[in-house]
């Protein structure tokens, strides 16, 4: 993943955090290895087992808890609603194990606490899921680089758009890693006033919210106040600007020059 990821963007592509998504496919893949060159008959729970081997099955399952939630972390796309599932299925598989240990408090009498406590956790998780904002890492990160705040930029590896026809003027070129995703970003200056042009390899990944759009095709959405507008495939261009007939100008005008 790490080598493909140098020239064409795979986490970006199918939705997650590179970071975590990283740590999770390593993880899973050591977990796997671990279970395919174990016994067979060591990889189930049973009664006769000693501490050790019990204690060995509940860590592996701890692994796999610990790769759902950081997938379930990573992604933002919808599929992100099945990794948090698994996770509550996969404690609900600790638990099985953790029974067959040894507890001097009898099973009947912390039953009750313990689906109080995991009842608070699921609770306080779903709050976090569903509170927080599920945007793309290239579109949350084009967000916060509208405005005076200016990231680092690299040399630019492509030729500025010439948008001289409606007024703006450039101000600022060059590469930069836009939530994952190379990008070229161009600045340019309409009424005093900048308007974001970010050129990739691939087409930007569309927000949840965002409405398809027509001359050009593309979709465009309303964020915090900010308009972002795609054009058509194979243009792989994102504007970003203060309203959306800006927006729509800058669009047009770039998909008329591709």
């Amino acid at each position: 993943m790490a080598v493909v990821s140098r020239s064409y963007p795979l986490p970006v592509v199918i939705g997650a955090r590179p970071v975590p998504l990283a740590v999770a496919l390593a993880l899973g893949a050591a977990l796997l290895a671990i279970a395919a060159m174990a016994d067979p008959d060591a990889r189930k729970p049973r009664v006769s087992m000693t501490k050790r081997q019990l204690m060995a099955i509940l860590a592996w399952w701890v692994g796999v808890f610990v790769v759902v939630a950081l997938l379930t972390y990573a992604s933002w796309k919808a599929w992100s609603v099945i990794a948090l599932f698994c996770a509550f299925a996969v404690i609900v598989k600790i638990i099985q194990v953790g029974s067959h240990f040894e507890w001097r408090i009898r099973f009947g009498i912390w039953t009750p606490f313990a689906a109080l406590i995991a009842f608070f956790i699921i609770f306080i998780a779903m709050g976090n899921f569903l509170g927080r904002p599920n945007l793309p890492p290239p579109i949350a990160s084009a967000l916060d680089a509208y405005g005076p705040g200016e990231p680092s930029l690299e040399p630019a590896s492509r030729p500025a758009p010439d948008l001289s026809a409606l007024g703006a003027s450039l101000t600022r070129t060059g590469d930069r890693d836009l939530g994952g995703l190379p990008v070229t970003v161009f600045t340019y200056d309409l009424h005093g006033s900048g308007v974001d042009v970010y050129e990739a390899n691939i087409g930007f990944p569309a927000p949840q919210g965002s409405v398809g759009a027509d001359d050009p095709p593309g979709w465009w959405a309303e964020l915090d106040g900010t308009s972002l507008r795609t054009g058509p495939k194979g243009t792989n261009f994102l504007v970003v600007a203060w309203n959306t007939t800006v927006a729509d100008r800058f669009a047009a005008t770039l998909a008329a020059q591709s």
